[in-house]
């Protein structure tokens, strides 16, 4: 059994966070030290032999430093060392011994002992020892944390960066499941009405899990989206509450914390963002890869990961609805300018997606693709300025109307280059440049070859292929073969060369766009 000893004021000193374990056969020795370390200043305890210490140190996380001697009956100081380090790794230790050698001193350090001291020893030695493994320990703890907060500022960093939410939801769960050393997690979003649980990641566990939906009453995750408070659960069996919600959870320990939308509460909160489920999802690891509980200190980091983490779904998802809306308005502006041009419908729409085809298989990126996709609806915005008279003319124009017609590409690319974001820019540059030559016959600068921004011939070869096979005021629609004979015509003479070669090779998806949005005449 241990033998713990009050401080001279009669009171335990149980305010103090840090304590000491001393181990030592000897009475007399344990009491001497127990009283200079307490005046000292230090938190102690003590206990007879090697395994009443082990059982303390297994039930009082608080120790940070253990003082043995070496020679103890049942278990000697170096074998208490061993086992004492398995339960706790970082607790740092300085042996006692009377019996010094190379032998001892080598396999104490080989433990892990950090120092040791002499029997009889002097007490100045005693006190220096400690204080010394005392600030070795604090400098160890101060760069684990500092190491801790950098990895998990690079993590919220990388967080911040993604602008996919599936991407997000993969790489929330595999930070967080490293962070705290668990092989098996989930990641389950909350469903828009509050009702339900989607299982949007999951790692370790079976695949039919995945997407799969829960009522949100019936499960721990439920319990933790609907009291907005995160769970940690060191042995299961012993909170039969949560057992009943486990589902037969086969780990006794394990977290669930839950990604809580920012802004939620106070006196300015809208009407309408009240009725939104104050938990956005909720992150859930189990099973440490060691087979160890979970503790305070992991549900710290995940409930950091959980805190970053909602704030980037919600800036993730805004940046779609964003986008949405975005896109939205620029396809009304494309078709209010194609309604006033009395030019058949759904041709800006075919222009976007020939547009976007013709970048993926040159070999854009596919952000980089949808870009001009998004941006292709408005290569026309700036006949907003022409005249309906020489606009919708339904006879050929004389050269001072053609002249006001070539000024749409000045307008528009006046209109949008002070426009802010990369769609927008992409849309000045393919509405300034889309009547472009190769040869440098067009217009508005004469630009020949890849002088004509790519955005710009990409579009240019998409708008000629959609407006010649549409019918005008002034012409009927040309048949499919004539246009591609067309284009072969002007294959680097009107047009990029690569990019007719990427047209014909891709024909089949062209038309297949082409018959998806048909003209309404």
């Amino acid at each position: 059994m241990p033998v713990l000893r009050k401080p001279k004021n009669g009171k335990r000193m149980e305010n103090k966070l840090d304590r000491i374990l001393v181990v030592d056969d000897e009475v007399v020795i344990r009491e001497l030290l127990y009283d200079v370390l307490v005046d000292e200043g230090f938190a102690v305890d003590l206990a007879s032999d090697g395994r009443a210490a082990l059982e303390m140190i297994s039930e009082e996380p608080r120790y940070v430093l253990l003082f043995t001697d070496i020679m103890m009956p049942e278990m000697d100081g170096i074998e208490l060392i061993h086992e004492a380090r398995r339960i706790r790794p970082d607790l740092v230790s300085i042996v006692m011994t009377g019996y010094a050698t190379i032998e001892t001193a080598r396999a104490a350090v080989k433990e892990g002992a950090y120092d040791y001291v002499l029997k009889p020893f002097n007490l100045s030695e005693i006190k220096l020892a400690i204080h010394n493994a005392m600030d070795r320990r604090r400098l160890a703890m101060e760069n684990m944390r500092l190491q801790e907060l950098t990895e998990l500022f690079h993590i919220s960093e990388n967080i911040a960066s993604v602008r996919d939410e599936r991407e997000l939801f993969n790489f929330v769960l595999n930070a967080a499941l490293e962070r705290v050393s668990a092989v098996r997690g989930s990641l389950m979003i909350v469903t828009e009405d509050g009702q339900q649980l989607r299982v949007a990641s999951s790692r370790g566990l079976p695949n039919h899990l995945m997407g799969s939906v829960v009522n949100i009453r019936d499960t721990i995750s439920g319990l933790v989206a609907r009291d907005v408070r995160p769970l940690l659960v060191q042995d299961i069996r012993d909170d039969p509450t949560v057992q009943q919600r486990s589902q037969h959870l086969k780990e006794i320990s394990f977290i669930s914390v839950p990604l809580e939308r920012k802004g939620t509460a106070g006196p300015y909160t809208s009407a309408i963002e009240s009725t939104y489920p104050r938990v956005l999802a909720v992150l859930n690891v189990t099973e440490k890869a060691d087979g160890s509980n979970f503790t305070e200190s992991d549900l710290k980091v995940l409930s950091i990961i959980a805190n970053h983490s909602a704030a980037a779904l919600e800036n993730v998802r805004l940046f779609r609805d964003l986008e949405d809306t975005q896109r939205e308005i620029v396809y009304t502006l494309g078709e209010i300018v194609e309604t006033r041009s009395k030019e058949t419908g759904h041709h800006v729409k075919r222009v976007a997606e020939y547009s976007r085809l013709l970048a993926e298989k040159i070999g854009l990126p596919g952000y980089e693709a949808e870009i001009i996709r998004l941006a292709s609806p408005l290569h026309d915005v700036g006949k907003v300025g022409v005249p309906d008279a020489i606009l919708n003319k339904p006879g050929k124009l004389d050269p001072a109307e053609f002249d006001v017609i070539k000024g749409h590409t000045t307008v528009g690319f006046d209109m949008l280059r002070g426009a802010r974001g990369r769609m927008l820019q992409a849309a000045a540059t393919l509405a300034h440049q889309h009547h472009e030559r190769w040869d440098g016959k067009g217009y508005p600068q004469g630009l020949v070859g890849e002088e004509t921004h790519l955005y710009g011939r990409i579009t240019g070869i998409a708008d000629v292929f959609d407006a010649l096979g549409q019918k005008r005021l002034y012409k009927e629609a040309w048949p499919v073969q004539k246009i591609l004979d067309y284009f072969c015509d002007e294959r680097g003479k009107q047009f990029d060369p690569a990019l007719v070669d990427i047209f014909f090779a891709n024909l089949d998806s062209i038309l297949t766009i082409k018959a998806e949005f048909p003209a309404d005449y």
